[in-house]
């Protein structure tokens, strides 16, 4: 078994961080990793599709505007 690599770590966190909010763990591990935005887009492109409810793509960008603002 081998270990996630990092983009994949963003983006199995991202998913987390959008679908639990800000205030848990899996957005607190995202914002320590301190992704670029460049990696938090490639994340959400994928993490968009993943959840039928229209306003998960806002919670996925809602998320991403957090981390950015939390990582400086």
């Amino acid at each position: 078994m081998g270990l996630a690599g990092r983009q994949t770590l963003i983006t199995l966190k991202l998913f987390a961080a959008a679908d639990r909010g800000p205030t848990s763990v899996h957005y607190q591990d995202l914002v320590r990793l301190q992704p670029t935005m460049e990696e938090l887009e490639e994340a959400a492109v994928w993490v968009r599709t993943q959840d039928a409810s229209n306003d998960f793509p806002t919670f996925v960008d809602q998320v991403i505007e957090h981390v950015h603002r939390d990582r400086t």
